[in-house]
């Protein structure tokens, strides 16, 4: 008889605990809007971006390449590309996997030691430079570095 009562008790006991997390997980997943103030976003605010408003630049994706360094192996680097014209840029994104394809050859190819310094980088815009205008033609009036990370 002891034995009989706590199995019903047990089983009853049971029985609550599965109709409360029922009822618990319902709760959590309702997904209506009477959620504090503080976890939605204001409406006005906008997500910042790495796109630039600039009607004459043009951003090439994010380049990871294996370097020829004595101090490194890889680099990661977002450049854009500021052309002297929107007739340019036009032309350059109808061209734009030819013109990463040859940036990331040059890149490849070229020996990195000192791109770690300002001036290194300066040489490494000047260097891209010359060598879009010679192969391509793009009137370009300046490149932009704005990510630079070198890795061991």
């Amino acid at each position: 008889m002891f034995n009989e009562k706590l199995l019903k008790i047990s089983l009853g006991f049971i029985l609550l605990l599965i109709i409360v997390g029922f009822v618990t997980i319902n709760y959590m997943l309702n997904d209506d809007d009477s959620r504090p103030s503080y976890t939605s976003s204001p409406s006005s605010s906008r997500a910042a971006t790495n796109t630039s408003s600039d009607i004459k630049e043009l951003s090439l994706d994010t380049i990871y390449i294996n370097i020829r360094s004595q101090k490194y192996k890889i680099l990661k680097a977002d450049i854009a590309l500021k052309l002297k014209s929107a007739n340019s840029k036009k032309a350059l994104q109808g061209n734009m996997e030819n013109v990463r394809n040859a940036v990331l050859q040059y890149l490849n190819a070229m020996d990195a030691n000192g791109l770690e310094t300002v001036s290194g980088k300066e040489r490494l815009k000047q260097e891209l430079i010359e060598m879009l205008e010679d192969t391509f033609g793009y009137e370009i009036e300046t490149i932009y570095i704005k990510n630079f990370i070198l890795s061991p």
